[in-house]
């Protein structure tokens, strides 16, 4: 099998995958779900919903690739090989993205999967399925939104860029910095948003409809267990979406994405840079 149609068989089952955790979404929405939070905070849990939906892309990527590990946020395991899985190849998902969105009715929650190999997403899918939109991309093909191809905005300053910021913690030392960065930042912007999962906004950076979009107030401290502080199961989809729709991805230093950290993700190169030196500042 050549590259290209690998990868365009790994765009498949990533779609594939994807619209099976979506359908599983769409028959729990509206049900009554228990929440089981993690790491004590109030707003962060899952659900049935979340387990069902890693199930079906278990399943879809079967077909596929049936004996390809995936790794997703509902997965329990030893993490300290994980980082070599990025190297070796695997698939990752964010089975449900939004799930405080999807507990209280709102439309914006997703399925997100992804291919890494060689530590470098090549292929990916982010579905929502209560508006029917599918953002997919694959590494030198391209992003596409159901199917027609889409590029970030093209804003280079930040004073004409719409800044897009995902923030749940209830810890009040986070919520502080957060509100500190943030300050610093709104002076700078045309405007904000804090609105939706992180997939809603990279995935409308990736579009145009907003022009940049990063943490304020990231974890400091991992989870237990897990020797990084990131969403790698989420953080790899993105980091290809923005990249193929022509946008730039930076880590927090600046330096090449972060698939195991936090990454500001942009239109443009310019942006990023204007937004690391007026947090910085």
């Amino acid at each position: 099998m050549s590259e290209a149609d690998e990868l365009a068989l790994r765009l498949r089952a990533a779609a594939e995958a994807a619209r099976a955790g979506g359908a599983v979404h769409l028959r729990l929405r509206g049900g009554d779900l228990q929440r089981d939070v993690h790491a004590g905070e109030r707003a962060d849990y899952s659900t049935e919903a979340d387990r069902e939906a890693q199930a079906a892309v278990r399943e879809a990527l079967r077909r596929y690739f049936p004996d390809e590990p995936l790794v997703g946020e509902e997965t329990e395991m030893d993490w300290a090989p994980f980082p070599s899985l990025l190297q070796s190849g695997c698939w990752l998902t964010d089975p449900l993205d939004g799930t405080l969105e999807f507990v209280h009715g709102t439309p914006a929650f997703s399925c997100v999967v992804s291919f890494v190999r060689e530590g470098r997403p090549l292929a990916a899918a982010v579905y929502f399925p209560a508006w029917d939109e599918l953002f997919s991309a694959a590494r030198g093909a391209g992003a596409r939104l159901n199917g027609r191809p889409v590029r970030v905005s093209g804003a280079v300053r930040l004073e004409e860029a719409v800044f897009a910021v995902p923030h749940r913690s209830t810890a009040p030392d986070r919520a502080r910095h957060f509100a500190d960065q943030l300050a610093k930042l709104v002076p700078h912007l045309e405007a904000f948003r804090i609105s939706g999962p992180p997939s809603l906004m990279a995935t409308w950076v990736a579009c145009g409809r907003y022009d940049i979009m990063s943490f304020l107030s990231p974890r400091q401290e991992a989870v237990p267990g897990r020797p990084f502080l990131g969403q790698p199961w989420e953080t790899a989809a993105f980091v290809l979406l923005v990249q193929e729709a022509g946008g730039a991805v930076a880590s927090f230093g600046g330096g090449p994405p972060d698939l195991l950290g936090y990454n500001v993700y942009a239109a443009s190169r310019a942006l990023i840079d204007e937004f690391l030196a007026a947090v910085a500042a």
